[in-house]
């Protein structure tokens, strides 16, 4: 989830025309409410701004010579467990593995944001990411030990985690864009139709602006999730 609004109070202001500082409480709850929202629908719980600070997660390892991971936009460590039962990671140096982002046939080594790790076999001397799966019971008196397989922790990767290191300039606009529209539905008493003068007609509610909807599909701003393994 994002730690910081991807617009400001006075960003808003300055394009609603709005010159008293009477309502920056609101607006600023407007644009939260708008950060958390954009990262939901775009299914991206890091956010779109990563982190200023690295820090270290935790995962089940493949078992094979690659590693999926969260989004991120710089990775300073991976540590690799030599067992699923081993109690402690293993650093590897810099030379073993290689970031990547996209398919595992075409992968993109050069853009952001990563979301694999491969081995490097040409330079590194490491082989996979240990397996983080073993099995478990199968339930009382089941008798079948092999039923039901265990997640482990077996791969540690300390990085940046997130969508890119500044805010693109299509999700700051469109943070402002939905903050707007609910500050002026508040306006209204939260009816669900507006009367207006220039047509005569109801206008009726949409949750979220249909120009912010084009915008994140055109941008392919919101991340399909797909099985990996």
């Amino acid at each position: 989830m994002s730690t910081s609004m991807y617009a400001t109070p006075a960003e808003l202001k300055a394009e609603m025309n709005i010159n008293v500082t009477t309502y920056d409480a609101v607006l600023t709850k407007a644009l939260e409410g708008a950060t958390l929202c954009l990262d939901q629908i775009c299914n991206r719980p890091d956010g779109f701004v990563s982190d200023a600070v690295a820090s270290a997660r935790v995962f089940s390892g493949s078992g094979k010579n690659y590693q999926y991971i969260p989004e991120c936009t710089s990775i300073s460590l991976v540590a690799v467990k030599e067992s699923i039962t081993a109690t402690t990671y293993t650093s590897w140096d810099t030379t073993d593995w290689i970031s990547f982002r996209g398919d595992l046939e075409f992968p993109d080594f050069n853009s952001t944001p990563y979301e694999g790790l491969f081995i490097d076999f040409a330079n590194g001397s490491e082989s996979i990411f240990t397996s983080g799966r073993m099995s478990g019971g199968g339930g009382w008196g089941s008798g079948d030990r092999s039923a039901v397989v265990i997640a482990q922790p077996t791969v540690q990767v300390t990085a940046k985690w997130g969508y890119a290191t500044t805010c693109p300039a299509d999700i700051h606009e469109v943070c402002m864009m939905q903050a707007a529209r609910w500050y002026k539905r508040f306006q209204s008493g939260m009816s669900d139709t507006m009367a207006t003068a220039e047509f005569g007609a109801l206008m009726y509610r949409q949750v979220i602006d249909p120009d912010v909807k084009l915008i994140l599909s055109n941008g392919r701003r919101i991340r399909v999730m797909v099985p990996r393994y």
